[in-house]
This record gives structure tokens, sequence and C-alpha cells, in this order.
């Protein structure tokens, strides 16, 4: 008896080490913080809180956590700042650094201490029914670039219980579909979401449409013409393999590319 009460003791004592580290890892990024803070350092996650308020420059500044590996930006990423300038927000994207992603829901779950965005692989529905995330459905009908990203019976699938979409899946990105997963790859167990952590939904949603722009998108995938890409005489872009090999340099990606891999893609841009 007493070693079974031992047990959920630790249990109850590890979720909260947990929750304390993920809190220190976004520096609380919760929805009463107003600051963001970019180090640009690639040993640990990006270190971030949460801001609604324009900074100096006049760009907004949202946060995202992803469940995935990834190369964080450096603080004067260019692609970013460029991204910024069309939109008024940059996104500093934290990814997963140090935790198995079982132990990061766990304590997401218990702290309710999230990001403005989240791409979850898996679980995603545990944070719906925790009513931390919000609902797209007013805003599909606002945007039309969001719209476009399904058939009305593709949005249909990403309905939960109660008859709303909370999320959106990532082309290519990994998800775990469990046993019941739909022959059309789309799930709502998975994907990309708004959180009630961010305190301007209206804001996180105008983003989302932005970047799904042709102009904004040929930044996130293809770059700067001159630098990063050419274009042949009959308009179709091409890179060389000077271009193709800077693409595989970690210290060039960190400071110069930002494709928001993990943020909704146009279904209609060509890569």
């Amino acid at each position: 008896m007493h070693g079974l009460k031992n047990h959920y003791i630790n249990r109850i004592v590890k979720l909260s080490v947990i929750a304390s580290a993920i809190s220190l890892l976004l520096l609380n990024c919760s929805c009463s913080i107003d600051s963001v803070t970019d180090t640009g350092n690639s040993q640990s996650s990006e270190t971030v809180t949460r801001i609604t308020e324009k900074s100096s420059d006049k760009t907004i500044k949202l946060t995202m956590f992803s469940s995935t590996l990834g190369i964080e930006k450096s603080q004067d990423n260019e692609i970013r700042k460029l991204i910024a300038e069309k939109t008024g927000v940059e996104v500093v994207e934290v990814w997963l650094v140090g935790q198995t992603s079982q132990n990061v829901f766990d304590g997401l779950l218990q702290s309710k201490n999230l990001t403005d965005y989240v791409y979850f692989n898996e679980r995603l529905d545990e944070f719906y029914e925790a009513d931390l995330l919000v609902a797209w459905d007013p805003y599909i009908e606002q945007y039309p670039r969001i719209k476009s990203l399904y058939t009305d019976e593709e949005w249909d699938m990403l309905r939960q219980s109660d008859g709303h979409i909370y999320s959106v899946n990532i082309p290519g990105a990994p998800v775990w579909y469990g046993e019941d997963a739909d022959e059309t790859g789309l799930c709502n167990t998975a994907g990309f979401a708004v959180t009630t952590c961010c305190k301007d939904p209206d804001v996180a949603f105008k983003f989302i449409n932005d970047i799904l722009s042709d102009e904004v998108m040929e930044l996130r995938f293809w770059g700067i013409e001159g630098v990063d890409y050419l274009v042949n005489v009959d308009g179709s872009y091409y890179r060389t393999k000077e271009m193709t090999d800077n693409l595989s340099e970690k210290e060039y990606v960190r400071d110069h590319v930002c494709q928001y891999q993990m943020m909704p893609q146009s279904r209609d841009f060509c890569v």
C-alpha cells in the first residue's frame, strides 16, 4: 500500500517538475505576460514570453511551440524580418528540446501555460477537451485564404464533438493518427492551433491568412530572388547548387530561412 502511495506521490512530483521546467522554458508564456526575448541560442530553446502589444518597431510578436525538432531562428533572421514588414507580425518559434513529447504534453496540460500558437503531432484533442484551443469557425468565413485550405467537406472532417473546428493539419508534418485514422489523412487529434492563452486571436488569425498569400509563401519557401533562387525566362524558379547547398547549412538556415513550416501552407502554391 505504501509503495502504491509513493508511486503516485512520485508521479505528482515528476509532473510538477516537468510543468515548472516548461514554464521556465517558455518564461511563463501565460495570458498575463507582455514581453518577448528571442536569444537565438542554438543550445537551448528560444527564451520567449507573450506579447500582444506592438514593440518599438511596430511589429507584434507572437510565440509558437512545436512538439517536433527544428532549427531555432536567430533574433535577426532575414526572412522572418521581411515577413514581419509585410504582415506586421513576427512569430518566435520554440521547438522540442531536452524533453520527451509525452512529458511536455503532460506538463502543458497541467500548467495550462501555452504559447499563442501550437503544433502538436498527437494528443491535440486533449487540449481541446481542456478548453485550451480557440475555435476557427468565424475566422474561416472571415479570411478567404484560410477558407481555401480545405473544401467544405474536408473542414467538416476536422470538427470536434461540439461541432466546431479547432485545428488544421500541416502537409508533410509528422502525425500519429492512432488506430482510427481517416483515409483522407485529416484528423483533429494532431495539428496546428491557436490557444486560449493568445490575447488577441484576431491578430493571430489575420497573420495566418496573411502568410498564405503568394508573396509571403514565396518568401517562406523560396526566399529572396537573386539570393535564394533565380527566375527562368519562362517564369519558373530554380536554384543553383550553391543556393541548394546553403539550405543544408544550419547557420544559414538559422540566420536567413523562415518557412514557418508548422504553420498552414497554401495548397495552391507550388514549390
